[in-house]
């Protein structure tokens, strides 16, 4: 019992330097000198060491512990922390700081011994990234199908990308960090809708829905329009023409309009005709407007109506037609010229 006694006080007057604190997987490892009070080490032999890591320097709880029996030569020992128990990368998580205590049938050795910064190469899986605050500003969650989350100190504007989602989701963007309705208008491709019920009528077209496009360089702008016609109240001829154009009250342009209709009907109700339209254009790097428009070809009493109207627009740059050489290819000198792919 003596012994055991005087093992204790040993242990509990060790003056283990500043641990070397190295990563392997999921493992600290530390190192150390046990010195009696006079400064002399140890005789070698085996001891039972408790370590425990809590979140401050003084008092408070321990949030993970271990036993483990350590083995001296020549005063020192090694041990791998977390070799008996699971050492989890989330304990390191939100903690800016983590310190390590020894012990032995709950008699302390020294003073607590904060981990530097290597440990912490355990969260890689989630990583953090901590502002002057505290606050996180950045992680890395490699666990989740890969996202990566950018927040300011408020935490309100928060930036995400998620590879695990699809499609708008995939990005996450604050409420003010753009004008468009949707991110799918940022990267080359614009989208509008017009629900409403739009009556046509002989002569020039009317608009039907309307879209603006900005692109960065030179390039193609492909525009893909679709709609429903609604022709009723005669039993005799009625059809009517749609088609996308850059001009306001336009005339019909070969062979980019679809016209529907029929020559007669067995009666004044309502017959539904699917129209889809789509043309492309040579572009200039700005700001460009296009329209899908309509008009009926027949007068009253046969009456013409289009619907549900969504027209969208996509952007391609011209380095797609370079093949790896410099200058325009023959082709890209003829779409100059002629300001629409025809």
């Amino acid at each position: 019992m003596q012994i055991y006694k005087y093992l204790i006080l040993l242990l509990f007057f060790v003056t283990a330097t500043t641990p070397s604190v190295a990563l392997s997987g999921e493992l600290i490892s530390y190192q150390g000198v046990l010195t009696d009070t006079n400064g002399v080490v140890v005789a070698d032999d085996s001891y039972s060491v408790q370590f425990s890591l809590f979140p401050d320097s003084l008092g408070g709880s321990a949030i993970w512990t271990e036993t483990a029996i350590v083995s001296t030569q020549n005063g020192i020992f090694q041990h791998n922390i977390g070799s008996t128990t699971n050492l989890s990368a989330n304990l390191f998580k939100n903690r800016p700081a983590l310190f390590l205590e020894l012990s032995i049938n709950t008699e302390i050795m020294g003073k607590r011994t904060r981990l530097s910064s290597v440990p912490y190469a355990l969260v890689s899986q989630t990583l953090c990234l901590r502002g002057g605050n505290n606050q996180v500003i950045a992680e890395v969650f490699g666990n989740d199908a890969g996202k990566l989350r950018l927040a300011d100190s408020s935490q309100k504007n928060i930036v995400e990308l998620n590879t695990a989602m699809t499609s708008d989701l995939s990005v996450q963007l604050p409420d003010s960090a753009i004008n468009s309705d949707e991110i799918v208008d940022e990267p080359g491709v614009v989208v509008r809708s017009n629900s409403t019920i739009v009556d046509l009528s002989t002569g020039s077209m009317s608009d039907l829905v309307t879209l603006s496009i900005e692109i960065p360089r030179d390039g193609y702008i492909t525009l893909h329009g679709k709609c429903y016609l609604l022709l009723s109240g005669t039993t005799s001829a009625n059809s009517a023409q749609i088609q996308i154009n850059e001009t306001e009250g336009g005339v019909p342009e070969f062979p980019y309009y679809t016209q529907a209709g029929l020559g007669g009907y067995v009666n004044t109700a309502v017959n539904y005709f699917p129209i889809y339209v789509t043309r492309t254009y040579f572009k200039k790097a700005g700001i460009w407007e296009f329209r899908m428009e309509g008009r009926a070809m027949n007068n009253p009493p046969a009456v013409a109506q289009s619907w549900d109207h969504i027209l969208t627009a996509v952007y391609y740059p011209t380095d797609y037609y370079y093949f790896g050489r410099s200058g325009k290819s023959e082709f890209e000198r003829k779409i100059d010229s002629a300001g629409t792919v025809r």
